[in-house]
């Protein structure tokens, strides 16, 4: 069985070479034949100075590739045409900067052999620092999926820092991230597994297929959390329409949100724990998708 990790990254060459090592540290059978990708997307191929180091370390054959057109949405379409020449059986997708299971594959083919899944996600767990002790401080925990005590479950979609999938899907049905999502550093993940979702593959999210990631400091002020609610809800307009059509999609637009406006109310009379940070994220998302259909093409890169 052959199976390929494929990784982005982007000038964060200390947390890259965490991950790798926490691969290395992952239970994995004899049987399996593992190799790494990594798409480099700085401009001067900044990876290099740690090319050796990383393949010394490494327990695994590592494939450097280079994509200087900034963004996720070109560096992860390189390793996907990579991917066309190895072939392998199964693919794992993870950011730069996580940390990942040592039991993670053992939960991954748990849950195909069990529920027959064609795509596994499952918990980003952030790791407390000297700079930040308190979850609510991360605003990061408000754009993530909640699926409250569940330990599996069956879900529409998930996000890029925590998959393994059958790479046959991808081969089948000749799947790429949308390039008009590249500027918004967020939301191409989404819409590439809700496609998969609506070809009527399963995806399936296991609480203990885990990845840890360390808190990040430009994720803790009310301008990052502004910026990215906004482009939350100028994409999902665009989403929506990809997925349910031209007119279904506006509609569903404009009905989400309304959604998020009344969130937005009930967040100002509850007055619940961290309700300021959720009174902006709802009020900015409903009018990131109240003006998203005419202000879609005028975002700018998102350059972090």
């Amino acid at each position: 069985m052959k199976i390929t990790i494929c990784i982005t990254t982007f000038n964060r060459h200390l947390d890259l070479e965490k991950c790798l090592r926490s691969i290395n540290q992952i239970k994995l059978k004899k049987k399996i034949l593992l190799n790494i990708i990594i798409v480099d997307n700085s401009i001067n191929y900044n990876l290099l100075k740690i090319k050796k180091k990383l393949l010394k370390d490494s327990k695994y054959k590592i494939i450097f590739l280079h994509q200087k057109n900034r963004g996720r949405v070109f560096a992860r379409n390189k390793y996907l045409k990579k991917l066309k020449n190895i072939n392998p059986d199964y693919i794992c997708l993870f950011d730069d900067d996580c940390i990942v299971d040592r039991y993670w594959f053992k939960e991954c083919f748990r849950t195909i052999r069990r529920y027959k899944a064609d795509v596994i996600t499952g918990p980003q767990i952030y790791l407390k620092s000297f700079r930040s002790q308190k979850k609510e401080n991360n605003f990061s925990y408000l754009f993530e999926k909640n699926y409250k005590n569940k330990k599996i479950c069956c879900v529409k979609w998930a996000a890029s820092n925590n998959i393994f999938m059958d790479y046959k899907i991808i081969k089948k049905n000749n799947l790429s991230f949308d390039k008009n999502l590249n500027k918004f550093g967020v939301g191409e993940d989404q819409l590439f597994f809700s496609k998969i979702n609506g070809y009527g593959y399963k995806i399936f999210w296991n609480k203990n297929v885990k990845v840890y990631e360390k808190f990040h400091s430009e994720r803790q002020n009310y301008k990052w959390l502004m910026d990215r609610s906004y482009r939350l809800g100028v994409l999902g307009y665009y989403i929506d329409q990809k997925e349910y059509g031209e007119i279904n999609g506006l509609f569903i637009n404009y009905f989400k949100s309304i959604y998020y406006f009344i969130n937005f109310i009930i967040s100002i009379l509850l007055m619940k724990k961290n309700y300021f940070e959720k009174i902006i994220n709802n009020f900015v998302r409903f009018y990131g998708r109240l003006v998203g259909p005419f202000t879609f093409k005028n975002i700018k890169f998102y350059n972090k």
